[in-house]
């Protein structure tokens, strides 16, 4: 639908899943008990993810039917090798990764079928699944560990009869663009937006700057649009009015963040509610993570 009238007090959910860095081992002693992550803290994670997103919609979305739900997914789900320090303390290899993430984000998105009446999957690559050390523009999705897990859970759901309502759209592009009630929103991993120094302001000044680039890019192009989604800085910035959105992670707090005296944020996602007329009129954080769970 297009901007302008209300219509029935409908709005769609999207919600972010990216920096999952799976496959990649987050030590507790050496984060001073802070944090910790594995295979089965990313696992339990995620399902969180999955499920706490419908309890939020259930119990905290008032006065609207939701009409759907987009899934991003803005890159780095897999931890990779890009560093020797990953090659040499992963859990698993990038491909194995993809294996093991494939059937539990499937699981997800079959849950939000049963919830929602459309679920629609839009993907980007990122930085950490790329198969070579120095990062690439031409042949990004084709040489990235995130486009093939996005087309591995698309395959599924387009060889099974399971879940008929679920949609995929995986461009080759560097970033993607979709529509929501007639917002535009585009979606990049944000590893373009160049951080230099530590700044109080973290990644407020790049993603500002580089969204507000891509937005004349984007005119030029022919591609207008109101919201930038960025991934990427692992911290949860919902700046709608400055047009953009910035994720958090599911892996949390890790030990480069920490040597580098970043402030800690929990493990969370983005999660906005979109209504015809208005837009983003909701923020929300899920929060994925539970120490008390998690064992450490």
């Amino acid at each position: 639908p297009k901007k302008g009238k209300s219509e029935g007090n409908r709005a769609t959910l999207v919600a972010m899943l990216s920096d999952i860095h799976g496959g990649e081992r987050v030590e507790a002693d050496e984060m001073q008990g802070y944090n910790a992550y594995n295979l089965d803290i990313c696992e339990s994670r995620l399902r969180r993810f999955f499920e706490n997103t419908i309890k939020l919609s259930r119990d905290h979305i008032a006065g609207v039917t939701l009409d759907g739900i987009v899934l991003a997914l803005g890159g780095d789900q897999s931890s990779g090798t890009i560093h020797d320090e990953l090659t040499e303390t992963n859990e698993l290899s990038t491909f194995e990764t993809v294996l093991w993430l494939a059937p539990r984000i499937v699981a997800g998105l079959e849950m939000w079928a049963d919830e929602y009446p459309d679920v629609h999957v839009v993907s980007v690559p990122g930085n950490h699944g790329r198969d070579s050390k120095v990062p690439r523009f031409k042949g990004r999705s084709a040489h990235n560990a995130d486009t093939m897990l996005a087309k591995m859970v698309a395959y599924y759901f387009g060889a099974s009869n399971r879940a008929s309502n679920v949609t995929f759209d995986i461009p080759d592009a560097f970033d993607t663009d979709f529509e929501v009630h007639g917002f535009r929103f585009s979606m990049e991993h944000g590893d373009n937006m160049r951080f230099a120094g530590t700044s109080e302001i973290g990644a407020l000044g790049p993603v500002k700057r580089g969204t507000l680039r891509k937005s004349r890019q984007h005119q030029q192009e022919g591609r207008p649009m109101d919201y930038n989604l960025v991934g990427h800085f692992h911290q949860y910035v919902p700046a709608a009015s400055q047009g953009f959105v910035m994720n958090g992670s599911l892996k949390g707090y890790d030990e480069y963040a920490r040597g580098w005296h970043f402030v800690p944020e929990p493990p969370q996602q983005a999660l906005m509610v979109v209504a015809p007329e208005y837009g983003i009129t909701q923020n929300i954080a899920i929060k994925v993570g539970k120490r008390s769970e998690e064992g450490w």
